[in-house]
């Protein structure tokens, strides 16, 4: 009785296909991050002029908190090392904002290619990741990280004031960046249903700005403005983390933070699944 010879490796991928979904799947993700941090770094004068105006930029922000910090050398418990902190701290964490993530899926979506998305045997969500990572990696090098190290090294830095609010810093961003990446996947899904997203990005970039304490801490801010910021994601995103790093939530109040954080990404999470189901059939229908 002859016996027959079989191929072990080939039995044990047979028998382990998601083990080849998952090496096929990170892949693509570290291809897809490679492409688009090379990419970013194709145009020289884009580069040079983009890099001018963050130096810029970054000057006016440091004179102007120069100037109120020399009249006043403490406002609400803030000194000039702590807003040079902040504003460096949130200007290095902008590598997790996620908004190239829906102008991705927004463009697809008004270009048409969305529908052969649908049948291409990848995640789209992690092809859009994937490229929206790489390019806030490329960002990030040639930006944000040579402008705010020059700011750090030439003002100093505080460090958290213990080592649990440094923890805590690390989980806030990472909460931040998830929140960050639904919040702005959920609005590029919004020309599902609209003719154009173009005014959307106004609002948003008001809202973001003027909520998540992009460039005016929210402790500034009046009570009322406060108040509503504690409802809208945005200060959830970096702000939160900074003020951690910074020592000004106290250890108590971190969970509640963390609850904050955990309930809009449970949210976001909800209301993506739902519109993307939503956005499915109305491509079927409109297919036929």
């Amino acid at each position: 009785m002859s016996r027959v010879k079989t191929n072990p490796k080939r039995e044990s991928s047979s028998r382990n296909p998601r083990g080849q979904k998952s090496a096929g799947t990170t892949a693509l993700f570290f291809t897809l991050f490679k492409l688009s941090f090379i990419k970013a770094f194709q145009y020289r004068g884009y580069i040079l002029i983009t890099l001018f105006s963050s130096i810029i930029g970054v000057f006016v922000r440091v004179s102007l908190w120069m100037a109120l910090f020399r009249a006043n050398p403490v406002v609400r418990n803030t000194t000039f090392h702590d807003m040079i902190t902040y504003m460096a701290l949130t200007g290095l964490l902008v590598i997790f904002n996620m908004s190239g993530a829906g102008d991705r899926i927004a463009q697809r979506i008004l270009q048409g290619s969305i529908s052969t998305d649908l049948i291409r045997p990848y995640n789209l969500k992690l092809y859009i990741f994937s490229q929206t990572t790489g390019d806030n990696l490329a960002h990030f090098l040639l930006f944000v990280l040579p402008v705010y190290t020059g700011v750090l090294a030439l003002f100093g830095m505080r460090f958290p004031p213990t080592l649990l609010h440094g923890l805590a810093f690390i989980v806030a961003v990472v909460n931040g960046a998830i929140i960050s990446f639904y919040y702005y996947y959920i609005l590029g899904m919004l020309p599902f249903w609209l003719e154009s997203n173009w005014y959307i990005r106004f609002v948003d970039y008001a809202m973001f700005t003027l909520f998540a304490g992009a460039f005016v801490p929210i402790w500034f801010y009046p009570d009322f403005l406060v108040k509503i910021s504690y409802y809208l994601p945005f200060r959830y995103i970096t702000y939160e983390a900074v003020t951690f790093y910074l020592g000004r939530t106290g250890l108590p109040e971190m969970a509640g933070v963390f609850l904050r954080q955990s309930v809009w990404i449970g949210i976001l999470l909800g209301l993506e699944a739902v519109l993307w189901r939503a956005a499915q059939k109305k491509l079927t229908v409109y297919g036929g």
